[in-house]
């Protein structure tokens, strides 16, 4: 019997038994962390069934576990380096499971294994802050809220990581792992189970391998300084002992909790564009896409539960780096977050959902908080992506009381019919009646590539945002002009004379020059000398202009970057935002009211409805507060619409064609 080769993967279930866990006393030698000294697996078998596990070592034992399609009494054989140990003959019973079901792809959403539809929601809990909440306490108040999805770090701050021990003068032995961070796993793992909250297990963070951002290299037991074998944090990606090591303990998580159905996905890495491989050295970015294939198909080699395999995030990196993840997990921090997540790219082929996003400009007050979960929740939704953006900041959960926002937001998902219609699309809409408004445009990208410097308004900022635009305006002579190669230009057609106000929000610690010109000429300059660090202003460019076409134009002559925070336009608006997802017979929206209700009549077309009956149901975003009521569409359109409150969430549920009278 050659035990040494691809596991059978077992068949999707919709039921499961089990898990029952296997504890063996074993002979073997060396490092019982390291596979390729120690293959120790285990043969369940019945008659007509035989299921194969990896095992894994843990306080002096092996043990295997075993979840299965299939129930009843099974024998267990324990395998080292393929040979049958000796020992008395063991016997476990699988009985149906309790622990809920595996998510699966479906197309561009997600399903549990059940065929029910699963619509990820919630927030990071990637490490636990000294002092605060448990992982036990925060993901049953998780639950509480409605919440569903979480992402948790595999780092060494609170003793989750594999190879780094918590107190940094703690040495493991190359190749050995660290126990205590197992039993940890063991505890959260359990709590999640327990609260019905699926996680991505994110196996690396950035840090282990940059020298840059959030680094850890210096401390990372495999950096030759501290007595291992890599120079250079860019060999991670290429090294035969840095692979081997790495799969061991990708081979242990799927032995240890591979059975687990909280286990939504193995995350690689968490924003592997910040390694030093990606950032300082693209050279060798080959390297972390052929690590991200080979990981993937190694992973799925083993898992026997088919675990969806992740990485992120696609933030200024090669896409190819993410080719063979099972779905996209994007990372935003905007200076504007409702109309930069709806410009985020949808794959047609896969789900993609973003995983972190947070406040990018303002100090963090409870309303700011709020306001961001609520722009994520329906910028998430409406964008086409397969759930809402999930806010990163878990420590402000108790802090500014999100869960009562949280339980309101899940009682919209629930009842807005989202999960279940997946076959709709982003459609454009036409809205009447709104109350003419002042324009306010904000940049789309934080620090990114800005790739359209031309921009026609209103038409081009229909959601509050120019989605191509970075907040960072690079100076002429930076080494990132290649990030924004010429200026900005706004142009619009005023209906008469006005002032636009142009805010800049920040200052790079080298300074830099604005120059703001209208129509060619120079209408306003100001530089900023150079300072210890980056530091916020609140600075106000008012510029006056006349009736009829303008061009509004924005450089930064200075030495580094400056952020632009917003450009507001007297009256350019048209006193509605408008953003629509639909079929042929459901339609979800938001509708901004930005210049008030009113009392003129309002119309709202979708094209793609057919004519009929609708269940309307009005959500008052900023309350939850739900109102409904039976409508006619007639050629796409609602006449005579009220609106329910200044900011609204809309579905429409098709219930039969139009009668005719």
């Amino acid at each position: 019997m050659i035990l040494n080769c691809l596991l059978t993967l077992a068949p999707l279930a919709a039921q499961w038994f089990g898990p029952v866990t296997v504890d063996r006393t074993l002979t073997t030698k060396g490092n019982p962390f390291d596979s390729t000294a120690n293959d120790v697996r285990a043969i369940f078998i019945q008659p007509g069934h035989r299921h194969e596990r990896l095992a894994y070592f843990g306080n002096g034992k092996w043990h295997a576990t075993l979840s299965a399609p299939e129930g009843g009494r099974y024998q267990v054989q324990f395998y080292v380096n393929g040979k049958l140990t000796p020992g008395e003959t063991t016997f476990i019973t699988l009985r149906p499971s309790s622990d809920g079901d595996f998510v699966r792809r479906d197309g561009h959403r997600f399903k549990l294994e059940s065929g029910k539809p699963y619509v990820p929601f919630g927030h990071n809990l990637a490490w636990q802050y000294g002092g605060a909440a448990s992982y036990g306490v925060q993901v049953a108040d998780m639950a509480k809220a409605g919440l569903n999805w979480t992402r948790i770090w595999a780092n060494r701050w609170d003793t989750k990581s594999p190879f780094l021990p918590q107190d940094p003068a703690k040495k493991l032995e190359l190749g050995w792992m660290n126990e205590p961070a197992f039993e940890r796993w063991d505890s959260i793992i359990s709590d999640c189970e327990k609260n019905n909250i699926k996680f991505q297990f994110v196996l690396f963070h950035h840090g282990l391998f940059s020298t840059t951002t959030d680094p850890n290299w210096e401390e990372h037991p495999w950096n030759v300084a501290n007595g291992g074998f890599l120079a250079d944090p860019t060999d991670y990606f290429v090294n035969v002992t840095a692979k081997r090591l790495t799969k061991n303990w990708l081979r242990y998580a799927v032995a240890r909790w591979g059975h687990s159905t909280s286990v939504m996905a193995w995350e690689l890495f968490n924003e592997v564009q910040w390694v030093d491989a990606a950032r300082k050295h693209p050279e060798r970015l080959k390297d972390v896409i052929a690590w991200h294939r080979e990981m993937g198909e190694y992973v799925r080699s083993i898992d026997p539960y088919h675990h969806l395999v992740t990485s992120s995030s696609s933030e200024e990196i090669n896409p190819e780096v993410f080719d063979t993840m099972d779905y996209l997990q994007p990372h935003n921090y905007p200076p504007n977050i409702f109309p930069a997540i709806l410009a985020n790219p949808v794959p047609k082929d896969r789900p993609t959902f973003v995983g972190e996003f947070g406040v990018h400009f303002e100090t963090v007050t409870e309303p700011v908080a709020k306001r961001a979960l609520r722009d994520g929740f329906w910028a998430g939704l409406l964008s086409g992506e397969a759930g809402p953006a999930q806010y990163w900041y878990w420590d402000e959960a108790y802090k500014y009381h999100l869960y009562d926002e949280y339980l309101r937001e899940s009682k919209v998902l629930a009842r807005s019919g989202f999960a279940q219609n997946a076959d709709v699309k982003p459609t454009s809409i036409k809205v009447m009646g709104g109350l003419p408004s002042d324009l306010t445009v904000t940049p789309g990208i934080g620090w990114g590539t800005t790739t359209k410097f031309v921009h026609s308004l209103p038409a081009d900022a229909s959601n509050g945002s120019l989605p191509q635009v970075s907040s960072f305006i690079q100076s002429v002579g930076s080494h990132n002009r290649n990030l924004m190669s010429e200026p900005i230009r706004l142009r619009f057609n005023a209906s008469e004379d006005g002032v636009a106000r142009i805010v800049i929000g920040e200052i790079s610690k080298a300074g830099g020059a604005i120059e703001l010109k209208l129509n060619g000429q120079m209408a306003a300059t100001q530089a900023w000398k150079a300072a210890t660090a980056d530091h916020t202003v609140v600075q106000e460019f008012l510029i006056p202009y006349s009736k009829g076409q303008n061009e509004l134009s924005i450089d930064n002559v200075g030495e580094d970057w400056v952020k632009l925070k917003a450009v507001t336009l007297p009256k350019l608006g048209d006193g509605v935002i408008s953003t629509c997802l639909a079929s042929n017979s459901y339609s979800l929206m938001r509708l901004q009211w930005v210049g008030g209700i009113g009392t003129q009549p309002k119309t709202v077309t979708i094209p793609a409805l057919k004519d009929g009956e609708y269940e309307m149901r009005q959500f008052d975003v900023q309350t939850g507060v739900e109102k409904d009521s039976v409508i006619e569409v007639s050629n796409g359109q609602i006449a005579d619409y009220h609106p329910a409150s200044t900011d609204e969430g809309v579905a429409l549920f098709w219930r039969n064609a139009r009668k005719v009278e």
